[in-house]
């Protein structure tokens, strides 16, 4: 059923975007036209348990869009930082290739030369241990052996073993007493040959010269792009990278950063139920969803329906997910929404009807209708699935600050996008309050001469006003929050 925005606004008085958090802007109400701002991390624990994020919905709707816009204009503020497991693309490159490129950061895309070692010493001992089993294991397609297993334990402590060529040196040649017990120089041998047979895809075939060597990888940069578009997806060699990337992200890029250096990381997985199928990197991500808050991280998902959560740690994720934003789905996956996550009818009923950057945005217990809006730079860098948009028949400006498309067509207030007030509202969260004062009082001052004292561009000044008052009645946050 389609409304009118007066009607929309009388149906859902309780919906209407009510300010959760002073995030990044997303976009613009269609209950009641008023700003849309959200960033997991600044959110209060009280209204966001976890800072973990799912979206949900049919190709082609603006999941992608919507999730690469949050990066963008949370980047785009001091203390944040992003990572990205990028598995989908076209054309050779993946999907965050435009960003990258627009942002001066080189992809860390595998198939072009570039090396992450599982052997690195950055990984603690114990991890490097279990890392290379998972990898044995998969190599080999079934479990260790506990003699091989026990041949893998020793032959890693040995100096050679620091890449997995030496490691696969290593383990033929221990001496008779490097594991405990009575085994001859033959069933060492032989413990030792069933860990390098097992190994052996990822140094001659699967992933040769991805992961045997020195890592080459930076993880310093604000954004780390993970292009995976090249691996082939049936093959072993998309498991095992997963794993490996997934262990180098706990390990070195989090304890790098994190909210004991001051910064708010963001990961972002993209088909994420295609990368919860390989154990390692599920339980990777269910264990930082479980600690995002205290280590100043938070998980973003992208997937398609719900019925994709078939496996526990796909499910796992979701039930982690205080936030999440339903793109449009058919009935049925709305429905399933409807009862998995507590969603209002109202919001039941419209996510068949949302046009494409349209979402329902269900953010702890409050409930938003969403238009997210884009500036021309985002157009031309976060629209980039021109094959699928060709396929389908779509021009790639499907969201528009001046015409906003889908169902749902009155005209936005004009100006939405406007760093001015995020720069205000910024200063106010940082306990710079009488700057926050001063940047709003300019501005609004700035609109009064350009557009009228009764303009919409001054009601606009008139809300963040507001929200600088309530705002200055709570205790200042750290910087960056």
């Amino acid at each position: 059923m389609l409304t009118t925005t007066r009607q929309a606004i009388g149906l859902f008085p309780g919906y209407a975007c009510q300010p959760v958090t002073g995030g990044a802007l997303i976009g613009a109400s269609l209950l009641d036209g008023s700003p849309f701002r959200f960033t997991a991390v600044d959110c209060d624990q009280e209204i966001l348990p976890s800072t973990g994020v799912a979206l949900l919905g049919v190709l082609g709707n603006g999941k992608s869009t919507n999730t690469k816009i949050m990066a963008l204009r949370d980047l785009a503020r001091q203390g944040r930082r992003y990572a990205v497991l990028d598995a989908k693309g076209e054309n050779g490159v993946g999907e965050w290739d435009s960003i990258a490129t627009a942002l001066d950061v080189t992809p860390v895309r595998f198939g072009d030369g570039v090396c992450m070692n599982p052997l690195d010493e950055r990984i603690p001992p114990l991890h490097r241990v279990q890392l290379v089993a998972a990898l044995a294991e998969l190599g080999g397609q079934q479990p260790l052996s506990s003699g091989a297993r026990m041949a893998l334990d020793a032959a890693i402590d040995t100096p050679e073993a620091v890449t997995l060529s030496g490691l696969m040196n290593a383990v033929t040649s221990l001496p008779h007493d490097a594991i405990p017990g009575r085994f001859t120089a033959e069933q060492l041998l032989a413990f030792g040959q069933e860990v390098v047979q097992a190994l052996s895809p990822f140094v001659r075939s699967a992933t040769r010269g991805m992961l045997d060597g020195p890592t080459t990888v930076s993880l310093d940069e604000r954004l780390t792009v993970f292009d995976f578009s090249r691996i082939d997806r049936t093959s072993v060699a998309l498991p095992a990278l997963m794993s490996v990337v997934g262990v180098f992200l706990e390990s070195v890029w989090l304890a790098q950063g994190g909210a004991a250096h001051g910064l708010h990381s963001t990961l972002i997985v993209e088909e994420a139920w295609q990368i919860l199928k390989h154990p390692a990197t599920a339980a990777l991500l269910q264990r930082m969803m479980k600690y995002s808050r205290r280590e100043g991280l938070s998980v973003i998902s992208v997937a398609h329906s719900p019925k994709d959560a078939k496996s526990e740690e796909a499910k796992d994720l979701l039930r982690l997910a205080s936030t999440r934003v339903f793109h449009q789905m058919d009935a049925e996956d709305a429905a399933l929404c409807g009862s998995m996550f507590s969603l209002p009818a109202w919001a039941v009923e419209q996510i068949p009807l949302l046009g494409r950057g349209q979402a329902i945005w269900q953010t702890g217990r409050h409930v938003h209708l969403v238009q997210t809006l884009v500036t021309d730079f985002e157009k031309k860098h976060c629209f980039t699935s021109q094959r699928r948009d060709a396929a389908q028949g779509h021009t790639p400006e499907p969201e528009s600050v001046d015409e906003p498309t889908g169902e749902w067509s009155w005209a936005m207030p004009p100006n939405v996008i406007d760093t001015r007030h995020d720069e205000a509202l910024q200063a106010a969260r940082e306990g710079r309050l009488s700057e926050a004062a001063d940047l709003a009082a300019l501005g609004e001052r700035q609109d009064i001469n350009a557009y009228g004292i009764n303009s919409q561009q001054v009601a606009r000044w008139r809300q963040t006003r507001a929200e600088l008052v309530h705002l200055s009645k709570r205790p200042a946050t750290a910087a960056g929050r």
